[in-house]
């Protein structure tokens, strides 16, 4: 068996020591054990373990659904929940964040040896596959952008920054509006997410899913009313650094899908590649949002 890195989530101290033995004793390395969905999160981005196994039921204001979600919208990290629970409302948002595996307490150490195993091998199985489908939209998103290029010169490099903006909205609202409402109109159905707050998070980790699936990983800083959403990798960052539409792209996906929640406030462009930063930052200045 191979050591594995992971991350404990359990609230209950005197459950989590027991569950760190079992690990060490099975020849895993435990990264952290956290108590909150908080934590659970901010550990997860920075240690970027393995494989997490999240207790269901956490106090504060995040459980482990909620933390297990935003965590997979910017990690590939498999998930197992821990659950004293058997009620099918509560495993039924725990589907929709797909994870590895659910172990029943109180357990055993084969139990969750062969649970951590499983998931391991089939989350290896699954990037295989998903590397496979990652490299098609990659093609086809930097064929998007190359397609867009204007075919004459006689613009200023405004104009065509302008021109280009316009062309990305016109391809986007044909071709990301539908799914943008779906899936989000969706989230916020299942979650009976009912005021601001929750649907603009949701609307943030719904982007940040949808720069996941172009191997982009983000991170999302909250500052009160005003939030910094950072691209960490830029798949094209050598033809950024070359061709500045591949960041114009971006800033439209970012400024559009956000002008389609109808959401008071704006997405402002920070920093970009293009522009010589090392990394593209955007902007979102949202009144609605208590200040800290």
């Amino acid at each position: 068996m191979t050591e594995s890195r992971i991350l404990v989530v359990e609230d209950e101290a005197i459950v989590a020591m027991g569950i760190k033995q079992k690990l060490e004793d099975l020849g895993h390395q435990v990264v952290d054990v956290v108590f909150t969905g908080e934590n659970a999160v901010e550990t997860a981005l920075k240690m970027e373990p393995d494989l997490i196994l999240m207790d269901i039921v956490l106090k504060g204001n995040m459980d482990g659904i909620e933390a297990a979600a935003k965590i997979r919208n910017q990690l590939d990290i498999p998930v197992i929940y821990l659950t004293a629970y058997s009620d099918e409302e509560i495993l039924e948002r725990a589907r929709m964040t797909e994870p590895y595996g659910y172990i029943i307490k109180p357990f055993k150490k084969s139990e969750l040896n062969a649970n951590i195993e499983m998931a391991l091998y089939k989350h290896a199985e699954d990037q295989k596959k998903s590397e496979t489908v990652k490299k098609q939209i990659l093609a086809d998103f930097y064929d998007f952008i190359l397609n867009s290029m204007p075919t004459t010169a006689d613009q200023s490099d405004e104009e065509i920054k302008n021109t280009l903006l316009k062309i990305f909205a016109s391809r986007l609202e044909e071709e990301m509006r539908p799914r943008f409402e779906r899936e989000l109109g969706d989230t916020v159905e299942e979650q009976n997410l009912n005021d601001l707050e929750s649907i603009y998070n949701a609307y943030l980790d719904w982007v940040a899913h949808l720069f996941a699936d172009f191997g982009v990983q983000t991170k999302i800083e909250p500052k009160g009313h005003l939030h910094l959403f950072k691209f960490l990798n830029c798949p094209w960052i050598d033809d950024a650094k070359k061709k500045p539409i591949f960041c114009l792209n971006c800033q439209a996906i970012m400024q559009q899908t956000y002008d389609w929640t109808g959401m008071e406030g704006k997405v402002e462009k920070k920093a970009t590649i293009a522009d010589g930063s090392d990394k593209c930052v955007f902007k979102f200045n949202v009144p609605f949002m208590k200040k800290n």
